[in-house]
């Protein structure tokens, strides 16, 4: 039996394998279907209406979720196999209500937390804390609007996205923006491609199985517009707006989906190329690297990463400081840190036998532009 996805029944069906010579049976005619309540219109097609809460949502007895979502009709290929089941089978989930996940720690808590990680990001933290206080007061998810940390590269913003999303109970999503061209990452390619694929956020709901989510656009400043692909940036401004990112229509699965509660943060190591509308649709922020006075703090953060990226458990690491100071002081930058804090771990769990272990440090451009 191959499944299919019928669409006058609007649900998954089974019809026999080509070849098997199974015919249907006459015998026992299908009952009649029942009748069908007409599909919602594109506007009213949204996953979840805040004037229309249950009455359990109004006593406090659970949260709010999205009502189902249509994914998209079947399509006929010239091989006689429906393409878009394989899509169906994937993004079926689609169908049922996702969970919108309300903020469980206090404004205080994340900012204590993730001004002692990020010192360096306390204004960024002012910016999201606000709208978290919001979210606590309205009992919600956290929404803030776009906001752009602008900063050279190598300074934690990718790790400060990903922690204010686990602290502000939200999925987390990334999108590296570094020569992306055209618009079809985001908005899905058409039908008619012989491998046509949803818009990146459609595999976000199937990665986070939740409705807001913090999406990070990582290098965005690198976008490039190309003929065949369009622009980048038009593709992206609509989703930047919360009013026009709830009726955002995906091109691979023909319906439309509801992007209002996901909240952006996008890094950029300049905003020199960046098009004027699209600064006028996020908040800046910039990012300096943290001084050498703000370590006694960071090391504790990035020694626990370390130990966790290699399963190091307890390993009792007592780190040089002075070494550490002198070399993030020639290049100040959390990547340094990072690799710095490795290579005093590695010297005191193995002693080399050429009399040294190579410590790999950031490649530094020449004044022409050559590596050196």
């Amino acid at each position: 039996m191959v499944p299919f996805f019928d669409v006058d029944d609007f649900c998954f069906r089974e019809r026999p394998a080509a070849g098997t010579g199974q015919a249907p049976d006459s015998t026992n005619p299908p009952a009649p279907a029942a009748e069908k309540a007409p599909l919602p219109t594109p506007l009213d097609d949204f996953w979840y209406n805040p004037d229309a809460r249950t009455a359990a949502e109004e006593a406090g007895g659970g949260s709010s979720t999205f009502q189902p979502l249509p994914v998209c009709a079947p399509l006929e290929s010239d091989a006689g196999f429906h393409e878009n089941e394989r899509l169906l089978l994937r993004y079926a989930f689609l169908l049922d209500p996702l969970p919108i996940q309300p903020v469980t720690n206090s404004a205080e808590f994340i900012f204590d937390t993730l001004s002692a990680e990020f010192p360096n990001f306390v204004e960024a933290l002012d910016y999201i804390c606000s709208f978290v206080s919001m979210a606590r007061l309205g009992q919600g998810p956290v929404y803030f609007p776009p906001l752009l940390l602008d900063g050279p590269p190598g300074i934690g913003k990718t790790r400060f996205a990903m922690r204010v999303a686990s602290l502000c109970n939200a999925g987390f999503d990334m999108l590296s923006c570094g020569g992306m061209s055209g618009g079809m990452a985001l908005q899905g390619s058409e039908q008619g491609y012989s491998e046509s694929r949803p818009g990146f956020y459609a595999e976000t709901f199937r990665k986070t199985k939740v409705v807001n989510n913090v999406i990070l656009l990582d290098e965005v400043e690198k976008m490039m517009t190309d003929h065949r692909g369009g622009d980048p940036y038009a593709a992206l401004l609509p989703l930047l707006e919360q009013q026009t990112a709830r009726v955002h229509k995906d091109n691979c699965l023909q319906e439309t989906i509801n992007l209002g509660y996901l909240s952006y943060i996008l890094t950029a190591n300049s905003v020199d190329t960046m098009p004027e509308p699209m600064m006028t649709r996020v908040r800046m922020v910039t990012i300096q690297p943290p001084g050498v006075n703000d370590l006694e703090r960071i090391v504790p953060h990035v020694i626990n990463d370390v130990k966790a990226c290699y399963n190091l458990g307890n390993y009792d690491f007592v780190p040089d400081m002075d070494e550490i100071r002198q070399a993030y002081m020639a290049n100040p930058n959390i990547r340094n840190l990072r690799a710095i804090i490795e290579y005093q771990i590695r010297a005191t769990l193995w002693k080399p036998r050429s009399g040294r272990i190579a410590f790999t440090r950031p490649v530094q451009k020449a004044t022409i532009g050559f590596a050196r």
